[in-house]
């Protein structure tokens, strides 16, 4: 099933279609690329519209997010001139427009080439997001700005908004290394309600069950993790980490 935001950039390659595509008439003669700093100035439209197109679905932007004013947002491209130089995303694409060109023609040059001849694009990256970050990084991030029920709601947000492209990874192990990394930090309660979440959609993750009894045993909670460390021999009866946990606490029976 395809995202919401995937069917926003959908509309907005339709729009670039109608309203730009198509073969030039004398009254459209005007409008032919301008300003082309990193594609040769000679480049014609019906060569530059497919890779504008791909640059939207890469990023999931539309057009306006490097083209057009400051006022210009959104996929209205009613009025949009193309060629302004005013925000700073569309210098920041050319950069990586070069960047991604010196890795796919000089730094990968002497590395040989699978049979599938794979190259760097901008999608190798940003996978849908204008700004690529995991889902850990984003997690945390909102975690030490916002707090731990902030960050779960964000989450929870992003999944429904997500989930099924590649934008983020939603499996279990990301959410175990937030946990990972907040236990390390001495944040238990945080590691604990980050733990939750993953076995709310993973249930079958040993290491969010571990990561939760762990952190109940750091936060002095003994009943729930003398359970949550039962729950876990019940699949992995020799766990020795486990085991020595139940010992600590006093729980002997085998």
């Amino acid at each position: 099933m395809f995202s919401r935001r995937f069917w926003a950039v959908a509309l907005c390659t339709f729009v670039v279609i109608v309203t730009v595509g198509g073969g030039p008439t004398a009254a459209e003669e005007d409008r032919s690329p301008k300003n082309l700093q990193f594609f040769p100035k000679d480049m014609k439209r019906e060569d530059l519209i497919p890779l504008m197109r791909n640059f939207s679905f890469a990023l999931g932007v539309a057009c306006t997010h490097c083209h057009g004013t400051e006022e210009q947002t959104g996929f209205n491209l009613s009025g949009v001139d193309f060629s302004l130089d005013i925000k700073p995303a569309k210098e920041k694409a050319r950069s990586m427009l070069r960047m991604t060109d010196e890795i796919n023609k000089k730094l990968l040059a002497p590395i040989p080439a699978s049979s599938l001849d794979l190259k760097v694009r901008c999608f190798t990256c940003h996978s849908g997001l204008p700004l690529p970050e995991s889902i850990e990084d984003r997690v945390l991030r909102k975690i030490y700005a916002k707090g731990i029920d902030s960050a779960i709601e964000d989450y929870r947000a992003v999944r429904e908004d997500y989930h099924g492209s590649a934008a983020y990874n939603f499996l279990q192990q990301p959410l175990v290394e937030v946990a990972s990394a907040l236990h390390g930090d001495g944040q238990y309660k945080e590691a604990a309600a980050i733990s939750k979440l993953n076995l709310e959609f993973h249930p079958e993750s040993g290491q969010s069950r571990f990561r939760l009894a762990e952190a109940y045993f750091q936060l002095g909670d003994k009943e729930s993790a003398r359970r949550t460390y039962r729950e876990i021999l019940s699949v992995r009866p020799e766990d020795k980490r486990v085991l020595a946990r139940l010992e600590e606490l006093g729980d002997t029976q085998p």
